[in-house]
């Protein structure tokens, strides 16, 4: 069963968001943090996604209860220093971390790497589960190539222990995709990739959608 709720409205990434009333939207230089006023239940799970301007062009099209830590523009620095640790504290036994980012900073492959594995072993003693959502293709971007992304997915799938590894690239590529800017995508390639994490999400939690 798809947890998905349609946005109203397009999302426009690197910009002011509106949320719903359903969220605290907690706006500063440090990145959008977006909390449902009432946590998810042990029955379907809590949902935590970092991410980049890419994640928050998912969050704006989904329009879901999840907890949203992201920020256009952002790497390996702020994922370490601001994106995980403002959530942490939401973080319990029924909780996915979903983490998608790598697309601003491909060369910080050994420190993703590190800092994932390292914060996965954490999260499982809570209980919780660890994904890592491949960077997505490009189209005739100014800034890197599919070939890079794909080095940089493939050294991510390689080395990440202990986390589920969702490979958004290969899914897009096969399936078929648009951008906005040769980076963005527009909503309905955002409600895919989506879609496509809680299919994989479903697969390896048994069911938490109930």
């Amino acid at each position: 069963m798809k947890k998905r709720r349609k946005a109203v409205g397009v999302a426009v990434c690197c910009a002011a968001v509106s949320l719903s009333a359903a969220n605290v939207a907690e706006a500063s230089e440090e990145g959008t943090l977006s909390r449902p006023e009432r946590a998810e239940t042990e029955e379907n799970g809590k949902l935590i996604f970092i991410g980049d301007s890419r994640t928050e062009g998912i969050r704006d099209a989904v329009y879901d209860d999840s907890i949203w830590s992201c920020k256009c523009s952002m790497g390996y620095d702020w994922m370490s220093s601001t994106g995980v640790p403002d959530i942490e504290d939401e973080i319990d036994e029924y909780t996915s971390v979903i983490i998608l980012m790598g697309v601003n900073d491909l060369y910080n492959i050994n420190n993703y790497v590190n800092y994932i594995n390292n914060k996965a072993i954490e999260w499982a003693g809570i209980g919780a589960k660890t994904y890592f959502v491949s960077v997505g293709p490009v189209e005739n971007d100014k800034y890197t190539t599919n070939t890079e992304i794909e080095s940089f997915n493939s050294e991510m799938e390689e080395n990440l222990v202990g986390v589920n590894y969702i490979d958004v690239y290969s899914y897009l590529t096969e399936n078929g995709y648009s951008t906005l800017d040769g980076t963005h995508y527009p909503d309905g390639v955002s409600e895919d990739i989506y879609d496509y994490i809680l299919d994989s999400l479903e697969d390896t939690r048994s069911g938490i959608w109930g």
